[in-house]
C-alpha cells in the first residue's frame, strides 16, 4: 500500500513535469543561475529540517518502545517480589490484579492511545495493585524489607507507566508537519521548472525527488503515531510478562 502510494506520487510528479514542458521551460534558461542558487540554499535548509523531523519521530518511537519493555519487565518483577512474603494469599491476589491489568493492556492493543486518548479502565485496574500493596500486613523484619522494595518498585513502575502514556500521546506540532509538507511542494514545483537539456535525465531527477519526498512523508506520518501504520508498537512485551508470571505461579 505504501509503495503503491509512493509510486503514484512519482508518476504524478513526472506527469506534472511533462505538462510543464508545454510552457517551454527552456525560456527559464536565462534564470538558471538564480534558480540553481535558490535550490541550493532552499535544498540545504529543507534537508536539515527533514532530517531533524525524521530523527525526532524515530527517537520518540524508540523511546516509547523502551518504556513499554520497561513497564512489562517491571510488572513481572513486582509479582516476583511478592513471592518473598511467603504469603500464598497475597501472591494469588497480586497475580489476579496484575493479570487483570495486563490483559486489559493486551486486549486494548493501544487503540485508545492511537486515537489520542487514554483508557481509563486500565488506569483503574493499575490502581488496584496499589490498593493491594497498601493493605499488606507484616510482622517481622524480613517482610518489612520486602515491603519497602515492593513499595519503591511500584512507585518506579507508576512513573514509567505515566511517562509511557505521555510519550505515546505526544505528536509532532501540526505547524511543523504542515511546514515540511508545504516546503516539499514548493521545492518540487521549482525543480519542475529547471530547464534540463536532457529530458531523460530530467524525468529521472523528478522521479527520484518525488520518490524521496513521498518516502519522507510516510516515515514521518508512520513514526509520529507508533501504534498504527507499517511500523507499529504492540503490547507483546506485556503478553510475554504474563506468560512468565503464569510459569512462575505454576
Amino acid at each position: 500500500m505504501i509503495l503503491r502510494s509512493i509510486l503514484f506520487s512519482s508518476v504524478v510528479a513526472v506527469l506534472g513535469y511533462l505538462s510543464l514542458t508545454l510552457f517551454h521551460t527552456g525560456d527559464f534558461l536565462a534564470d538558471l543561475g538564480g534558480i540553481g542558487a535558490f535550490l541550493t540554499v532552499f535544498g540545504t535548509l529543507y534537508g536539515i529540517l527533514a532530517a531533524f523531523i525524521v530523527f525526532e519521530v524515530w527517537n520518540q518511537f524508540n523511546q516509547i518502545s523502551k518504556l513499554i519493555d520497561k513497564e512489562a519487565q517491571g510488572i513481572e518483577r513486582l509479582y516476583r517480589l511478592t513471592l518473598y512474603f511467603r504469603d500464598e494469599k497475597l501472591t494469588t491476589t497480586m497475580k489476579a490484579a496484575i493479570t487483570e491489568y495486563v490483559n486489559l493492556v493486551v486486549d486494548g492493543k493501544f487503540k485508545m492511545i492511537a486515537k489520542g486518548g487514554r483508557n481509563k479502565v486500565t488506569g483503574v485496574s493499575f490502581r488496584k495493585i496499589a490498593d493491594i500493596i497498601r493493605h499488606i500486613v507484616f510482622n517481622d523484619d524480613h517482610d518489612s524489607i520486602v515491603f519497602d522494595h515492593i513499595l519503591d518498585h511500584y512507585g518506579e513502575l507508576a512513573q514509567i507507566r505515566t511517562e509511557r502514556l505521555n510519550q505515546s500521546l505526544t505528536r509532532l506540532p501540526s505547524l511543523l508537519k504542515n511546514f515540511i509538507y508545504i516546503s516539499s511542494f514548493f521545492a518540487l514545483v521549482v525543480f519542475l521548472f529547471m530547464p534540463f537539456e536532457n529530458q531523460y535525465y530530467a524525468l529521472l531527477s523528478v522521479t527520484i525527488t518525488a520518490f524521496l519526498q513521498s518516502m519522507i512523508f510516510h516515515i514521518i506520518e508512520d513514526l509520529d503515531n507508533p501504534f498504527v501504520g507499517h511500523w507499529n508498537l504492540t503490547p507483546e512485551p506485556f503478553a510475554r510478562a504474563l506468560l512468565h508470571i503464569e510459569e512462575d505461579y505454576s
